[in-house]
C-alpha cells in the first residue's frame, strides 16, 4: 500500500481535504496558522487549550505527554538546541564555555530575569534544578547524566561550574530538556502546588483533573508576551473536544488524531500544525517477564503482524511513515534500509508465534484511553494480533494508572505509546528514554551486551566510533524488539486560524513567546 502524499513535512499545515485520508500540504511554516497576509499582532485575549489528559507536575524535568503544551509556557531552560543545526542558542543562559576535554560546562546567566513570584535567578536555582534531576523520586531522561556530575559550583550569583565524571555525546541536551524551577519551590512543583518559573505565562490555579488557567508574565525577561492568559482544560473524549473547538469554546487541541480532526482541518477556520521536530514515534513496547513476550521470537512476531500502513492511513490519515526503528529521519543514527525491516506479514508473525509457543496465549495491550490516536491504534493492533493468532486484548488505563504501571515497569503484557528523543543525541535516547534506556527500562529488559553498546554509544565521540557503535545499536534494537517501533509520526495542534506565529522547541513544546489571536 502506498501513499503519494506520505511524509509531510516537519511544520507544515495540514488541511484534510473532504475525503477522508486525502491530506492536501500547504508550504506554510512552523507555527504560523496561515499563509495569508501577515497582520500586525494584537494585545490581549485568553487562549483556551484542550488536551485528552492532565499535566503531569512530578515529570517537569523530563518529557511527558501531559506537559508537552505548557512546559514551555511555564519554564524556561539554560539553552535551547536549534531546530535545524542542533546547535545550542542562549536562553537562561547568555553564554557559556566546555573544557577541551568536556568535562567541565561554565554557564553564564542572564541579569534581568526573575521567577513568576518576583524573585531573581540565580545560580542557587540552577544547582536546584540540577539536583533535582538526581532525586530517585523524579522521573527523567537526563538522569543517567545528571548521575555522573561530580560537582555544581556557583561562581558568585550569575556563573555556575558543572563538572562530570567524563565526557558525554549528549551534554547540551540535558540543559535544553531540564527546567529551571526556583529552588525554594522544587518540592512543590513535584507535588502540584507550586509552578513557579520564568516562562512568559505563570500559573494562576490548578485544578487536578479538570486544568489550570495561566496569566501573561509582564515581567518576562524576553518581553511580556501579547496574549493576557493560557487556560488548559482536560477533555478526555476526541469528540467533545471537536465540538469544542468548532463552538470556540477551545482555541488549540493537543495531538488530536487527524481522523477526528478532519471534520474541522477542511474548515479555513482551523489549521492543524505538525510541530516540527518530528517527536512523536508510535511503538509498541513488550513487558519481557511476561511468558507471552520472554521469548524474542513473539517480540518479532509482534512486529511483522501489526499493520502499520492501516495505522498511518485509517488513524493519522497518512501523516506518518512505517518505522522499524526509533530515530527521526534526522538523526545521526537514521538508517532508511533497517528502518524498513519489519513490514505487515502474517504468515511471518504466525511462524514466529508458533516457534516461541504463544499461539491462543492471551496478551493485554494497555494504552492511556484519554489519547485518541492510541485509541484508535489499539482497535486495529488487537485485530492484527488476533489474526495472527494471538488472544489480544484492549485495556484503556486512566492516565494516572498507564503513568504508574509505565514508570513501575508493571504492565505484564504490551502496551502502547508514543516516546520522543529520536531528534535528539543517539545516546539521549539509548541512556535516558523510559522505553529504552539500557539501565533501567520499562520491558524490564535487562542484557549485558545492551548496556555495553550504550554506554559506548553514550561516551566515546571518535566518528568512526559513533558511526560503528550506531550500526551495532540499531542491529541489536531491530533483533531483540523489546520495543517494536512501529510509525514516525509528529505531534499535531490543532488551532483556530486566528492563532498566529506559535513556534516551537526541539521537544515539540509551543513557544507563545510573541504569539496572538488576530
Amino acid at each position: 500500500m502506498t501513499n503519494s502524499t506520505r511524509r509531510p513535512k516537519a511544520g507544515t499545515i495540514l488541511a484534510a481535504a473532504a475525503t477522508v485520508g486525502a491530506l492536501v500540504l500547504s508550504g506554510c511554516a512552523a507555527g504560523q496558522s496561515d499563509s495569508g497576509e501577515a497582520s500586525e499582532p494584537k494585545e490581549g485575549g485568553i487562549l483556551t487549550v484542550a488536551q485528552g489528559t492532565d499535566i503531569q507536575p512530578a515529570s517537569f524535568f523530563s518529557q511527558a505527554q501531559g506537559n508537552l503544551a505548557v512546559q514551555r509556557m511555564i519554564f524556561n531552560t539554560l539553552i535551547e538546541l536549534d531546530l535545524e543545526t542542533k546547535e545550542p542558542k542562549p536562553s537562561l543562559a547568555e553564554a557559556w564555555e566546555l573544557s577541551e576535554d568536556g568535562r567541565t560546562i561554565t554557564f553564564q546567566l542572564r541579569e534581568d530575569v526573575t521567577f513568576h513570584d518576583g524573585t531573581p535567578l540565580t545560580s542557587a536555582d540552577v544547582i536546584a534544578s540540577i539536583e533535582a534531576v538526581k532525586l530517585p523520586e523524579v522521573p527523567s531522561q537526563m538522569k543517567s547524566v545528571a548521575n555522573i556530575i561530580t560537582e555544581v559550583e556557583a561562581i558568585g550569583d550569575t556563573e555556575v561550574s558543572i563538572s562530570l565524571e567524563h565526557s558525554v555525546t549528549n551534554l547540551f541536551d540535558v540543559f535544553t530538556l531540564v527546567p529551571i524551577v526556583d529552588d525554594e519551590s522544587i518540592e512543590g512543583l513535584l507535588e502540584g502546588t507550586a509552578f513557579n518559573g520564568t516562562g512568559p505565562f505563570s500559573v494562576d490555579d490548578y485544578k487536578p483533573g479538570q486544568g489550570l488557567s495561566l496569566s501573561k508574565f509582564e515581567d518576562y525577561w524576553a518581553g511580556a508576551p501579547y496574549l493576557d492568559g493560557v487556560e488548559v482544560t482536560v477533555i478526555p473524549d476526541p469528540q467533545s473536544t471537536v465540538t469544542a473547538l468548532r463552538s470556540g469554546e477551545v482555541d488549540m487541541a493537543v495531538d488530536l488524531a487527524p481522523s477526528n480532526a478532519v471534520s474541522v482541518s477542511s474548515d479555513s477556520n482551523f489549521v492543524v500544525v505538525n510541530a516540527p521536530a518530528q517527536d512523536a514515534a508510535y511503538y509498541i513496547g513488550s513487558d519481557v517477564n511476561s511468558p507471552v513476550l520472554q521469548d524474542k521470537r513473539a517480540r518479532q512476531g509482534l512486529a511483522y503482524a501489526i499493520d502499520r500502513e492501516r495505522l498511518i492511513d485509517q488513524v493519522l490519515l497518512g501523516n506518518g511513515e512505517p518505522a522499524s526503528l526509533p530515530w527521526s529521519p534526522v538523526s545521526p543514527a537514521y538508517d532508511a534500509e533497517l528502518d524498513a525491516y519489519y513490514s505487515y506479514d502474517l504468515d511471518k508473525a504466525r511462524e514466529l508465534f508458533e516457534a516461541a509457543g504463544v499461539v491462543g496465549e492471551e496478551l493485554t495491550i494497555s494504552y492511556p484511553s484519554g489519547n485518541s490516536i492510541l485509541s484508535a491504534f489499539a482497535q486495529i493492533i488487537v485485530f492484527d494480533l488476533e489474526e495472527a493468532g494471538l488472544k489480544a486484548v484492549a485495556d484503556p488505563l486512566p492516565q494516572a494508572d498507564f503513568q504508574t504501571k509505565f514508570l513501575g515497569s508493571s504492565f505484564g503484557g504490551a502496551w502502547l505509546s508514543p516516546h520522543g528523543f529520536g531528534q535528539m543525541a543517539p545516546a539521549s535516547l539509548i541512556k535516558g528514554a523510559f522505553p529504552y534506556r539500557a539501565d533501567s527500562n520499562v520491558s524490564g529488559f535487562v542484557n549485558d551486551e545492551y548496556i555495553e553498546l550504550a554506554d559506548a554509544l553514550w561516551v566515546e565521540t571518535d566518528e568512526a566510533a559513533v558511526s560503528a557503535n550506531i550500526e551495532k545499536v540499531n542491529e541489536f534494537l531491530i533483533d531483540q524488539q523489546f520495543v517494536t517501533d512501529l510509525i514516525a509520526s509528529y505531534h499535531t495542534y490543532t488551532t483556530t486560524a486566528e492563532l498566529k506565529d506559535m513556534d516551537f522547541t526541539i521537544l515539540d513544546y509551543p513557544i507563545l513567546d510573541t504569539a496572538y489571536l488576530d
